[in-house]
């Protein structure tokens, strides 16, 4: 075992010497998230030779949230569950195990991670329960509680997850406003948080049909923090929309290659899909079937709504739709939960269902072009005109660029 923690060491230090051979001899500049993976990868192999537990379940979330690869996540669970079997009494592995089991939509598992932390007045508690709530649908309760913590916590994570809300409810200039002063808060050293709040400010141009805008700040995520896939995966759906069809593929092809997530295979056979070529479809949603369902044979739970997703669009196959949607709004009746059920039983031929479903979706006013091209889709197909005509003027006024090209996130 000793002999095999010191190869690992070797082997990672060799890879930061290459980085640093690439970055300083030759000119070839390694990029800001090659860099940063490769030093959690040396950190993680550092906490494994002196048997810290804790680190090394940290350090292996860390690379499971850069990376989002079903073998690093495989990792980050066994790192868990190996520390949380010798270590029973840490607060900050519980706060730690919540945060990672909420990122995979374990929400009875983040719950009882604090139900063990209840005797902790800490703000990073409230935040977790916030989240959870999120996750639930319970969003005023959620905005209420970020605003409070914000009062003694103004940290950029915090701003951000408020101005999130604010954006889903259409409050538009109240969200940019949080986003500007998140990225205040931001330390030069935390370039990658940097670069994802600008990708959120993005996204919500983009999805209010401000193409210009959306491409300045995803040229800014880039600038700020190179190389990482999340922004190219922004980049590829903004060239989509532009009917830059041969350059989004091209990234696509690129990212599929370099990330191997099912995310990013769906993706490109959906563009395949929308730009009429079928039989180049197939292969793509194929290996993002394969991934999903795997995942759930293993007892995961996060890829139920994009299986839900995917059996609606990408083969149009109801029953199998509404089942992943059935799953998922098991865990978190949310609105996007609700959505999902509305929109598969709509592909089912459960009309009347459908718009129940829908309903309970826009209850909740979520300002979303997409929910709104759904109920109005839904709406005329039961037969409702005037209302489903309605509703698609709604998801007009919110994107006139409603119908393009965009991922199912």
């Amino acid at each position: 075992m000793i002999v095999k923690r010191i190869v690992k060491i070797i082997v990672s230090l060799a890879i930061a010497v290459f980085v640093a051979f690439l970055t300083g001899w030759h000119g070839l500049k390694a990029t800001d998230y090659q860099l940063e993976l490769t030093q959690i990868k040396s950190a993680y192999e550092l906490s494994s030779q002196s048997r810290n537990l804790f680190n090394q379940a940290f350090y292996s979330f860390q690379l499971s949230a850069l990376t989002g690869r079903q073998d690093d996540v495989e990792n980050a669970d066994r790192a868990f569950d190996k520390a949380l079997t010798k270590d029973l009494l840490s607060a900050d592995l519980y706060l730690l195990h919540a945060a990672y089991n909420l990122k995979l939509h374990r929400l009875q598992a983040a719950k009882m991670d604090l139900e063990k932390l209840a005797f902790l007045d800490d703000a990073k508690v409230e935040v977790l329960k916030a989240e959870i709530a999120v996750q639930e649908g319970k969003y005023s309760n959620a905005a209420a509680s970020y605003q409070a913590i914000i009062e003694t916590n103004r940290t950029w994570d915090n701003l951000s997850r408020l101005a999130y809300l604010q954006a889903k409810f259409g409050a538009y200039e109240t969200a940019d406003y949080l986003y500007q002063a998140a990225e205040e808060e931001i330390s030069a050293k935390d370039m990658r948080s940097y670069a994802w709040v600008k990708l959120q400010r993005g996204y919500i141009a983009l999805s209010r049909g401000q193409a210009d805008k959306a491409w300045r700040h995803y040229r800014q995520a880039d600038q700020a923090y190179s190389g990482y896939w999340l922004t190219q995966d922004y980049i590829a759906e903004w060239l989509a929309t532009q009917r830059k069809f041969d350059e989004a593929i091209s990234l696509y092809k690129q990212m599929a290659f370099c990330t191997r997530k099912p995310e990013i295979y769906q993706s490109l056979g959906d563009l395949y899909l929308f730009i009429g070529k079928p039989e180049l479809a197939q292969s793509w949603h194929d290996k993002a079937l394969v991934h999903y369902l795997d995942s759930v044979n293993r007892g995961d739970v996060q890829y139920y709504h994009h299986l839900s997703s995917f059996y609606a669009d990408a083969r149009q196959d109801g029953a199998e739709a509404v089942k992943w949607a059935r799953r998922d709004l098991q865990l978190r009746q949310n609105v996007m939960t609700q959505d999902a059920l509305a929109w598969a039983l709509f592909r089912n031929g459960q009309h009347v269902e459908a718009v129940e479903a829908i309903n309970n979706a826009l209850a909740f006013n979520w300002q979303d072009a997409h929910v709104y091209f759904h109920a109005g889709m839904i709406y005329l197909a039961a037969g409702l005109t005037e209302a489903g005509q309605r509703y698609l003027q709604q998801a007009v006024q919110i994107n006139p660029h409603y119908d393009a090209f965009h991922v199912h996130r």
